[in-house]
C-alpha cells in the first residue's frame, strides 16, 4: 500500500511479546550449560520485540517488524522496508536506549533529523543522579517541621524545641550533600520541559555550566555521576534539542503517542494471553492486531489531533487512495480484495 499523506515524522518504539517456545528453549540451553548460570532464581524471560513505526500526525502503522530483539540488522529491515514504500522520511523520534537507530536510519536517510525522547532522557538522569529518594526525604522531613507551627518558639516546649532542631538538622545534611545533583537535575528538566526557543536554552545551558563551575570535582562525592550526564548531554545535544533547531517542522519531544499505542492497543491484549505457545503463532497475532488498529476508528483524540477522530489510520494516510468508499469497507473483505491474485 503506497503512502499518500504521510507527514514524513516517525515514532519508533519496541514492545516485548513473550512467547513460551522461546522461553523453553532458552531454559533448556542454560540446563544444558549453553548459556551462562543467572544468580536470579526466577523465570527467564524471552520472546520477540514488536517494532511499529508509525506516522505521527495520522497515528498509521506504517510497517511494523517482528524481531528477536532491538538489534540493528531488525531494524534495517524495517528501514527497508520503509524505503520501499517511499516513505518519506524527515523526522525519527526514538528512545535513546534503542541502540543504533539513528545510525541505522541514516544509512537509509542521510538527511534524516533525529529527536531523542525527552522524557526517557530526562528518566535517564534521575536514574543515573539518585536524587529522587533524598527529595522526597526533606520534603517529609518539611511537613513534620511544619506540623510543630510555632510551638518551637515558646521556650517552655522543650520536645517541640528539640524535634524542630533535630528535623532542621536532618534536612541541611540532605539539601548540603544532594544540592549539587538536585540543581543539575533542575536545570535539565527546565531544557526539556520549558525551553522553547534557542535563547532559552542557551541561557540555561550557561547557567548549568556555571553552577558546574563552582563545584570541586575533585572532592565531590557525586563527582563521577555529573560529569558522566554532563559529557553524555553534550554529546548528544543536536539529537535532543532538534525540536528547537528546526521549529516550523511541529518536531514532537517525545515518544508518548507510539507508548499510548503500545500500552492500549498492545499491552491490554498481551497482558490477559500471558505468552503465546510458538513463534508462528504471535507473528499471526500481531500481525492482526495491528491491521485491526489500522481499520479502527478514533473516538478519542484530543487538542490538535480532535480532527482524526471518526475516522481510521488508513482513512486519514489514504495509502488506498485507488479504492473507493474505503470508509465502510470490512476490513477483512478489503485485505483479501487487496491479496495478490496469483496467492493460494
Amino acid at each position: 500500500m503506497q503512502p499518500q499523506d504521510y507527514c514524513g515524522i516517525l515514532l519508533i518504539d519496541g514492545k516485548y511479546v513473550p512467547v513460551n517456545e522461546l522461553e523453553k528453549e532458552t531454559l533448556e540451553m542454560r540446563y544444558k550449560g549453553l548459556l551462562p548460570k543467572s544468580s536470579k532464581h526466577h523465570k527467564v524471560k524471552k520472546g520477540l520485540v514488536l517494532l511499529p513505526f508509525m506516522d505521527y500526525l495520522t497515528h498509521d502503522v506504517v510497517i511494523h517488524v517482528m524481531a528477536s530483539s532491538e538489534n540493528m540488522y531488525e531494524l534495517r529491515k524495517g528501514f527497508k522496508k520503509l524505503k520501499e514504500l517511499n516513505y518519506d522520511l524527515k523526522i525519527l523520534v526514538c528512545d535513546e536506549s534503542m541502540g543504533e537507530i539513528a545510525a541505522v536510519a541514516k544509512e537509509f536517510y542521510p538527511d534524516v533529523i533525529i529527536q531523542l525522547c525527552l522524557k526517557h532522557y530526562s528518566a535517564n538522569i534521575d536514574r543515573v543522579f539518585k536524587v529522587n529518594g533524598a527529595k522526597r526525604s526533606i520534603k517529609s522531613l518539611q511537613k513534620k517541621l511544619d506540623k510543630l507551627n510555632d510551638s518551637f518558639l515558646i521556650s517552655t516546649y522543650h520536645y517541640a524545641r528539640q524535634s524542630a532542631l533535630t528535623l532542621v538538622n536532618q534536612i541541611a545534611e540532605l539539601e548540603y550533600e544532594y544540592h549539587p545533583l538536585i540543581r543539575i537535575q533542575q536545570i535539565f528538566q527546565s531544557i526539556f520541559r520549558e525551553a522553547e526557543t534557542q535563547e532559552e536554552i542557551d541561557r540555561l545551558e550557561d547557567e548549568l555550566n556555571a553552577f558546574i563551575a563552582t563545584i570541586d570535582l575533585d572532592t565531590c562525592k557525586y563527582a563521577d555521576r555529573i560529569r558522566k550526564r554532563y559529557s553524555d548531554y553534550y554529546e548528544k545535544r543536536d539529537q535532543l534539542i532538534a525540536f528547537v533547531h528546526y521549529p516550523d517542522l511541529d518536531i514532537p519531544k517525545t515518544t508518548n503517542l507510539i507508548e499510548g499505542f503500545n500500552s492500549t492497543t498492545l499491552e491490554i491484549r498481551l497482558g490477559s494471553i500471558r505468552g503465546f505457545e510458538s513463534e508462528t503463532t504471535a507473528r499471526n497475532y500481531m500481525n492482526a492486531l495491528i491491521l485491526k488498529y489500522r481499520f479502527h476508528k478514533f473516538t478519542d483524540c484530543k487538542k490538535k489531533f480532535k480532527k482524526l477522530n471518526g475516522k481510521s489510520p488508513l482513512e486519514i494516510a489514504t495509502p488506498l487512495h485507488h479504492l473507493k468508499n474505503l470508509r465502510s469497507r470490512d476490513w477483512v473483505e478489503l485485505c483479501r480484495e487487496l491479496k495478490p491474485k496469483n496467492a493460494p
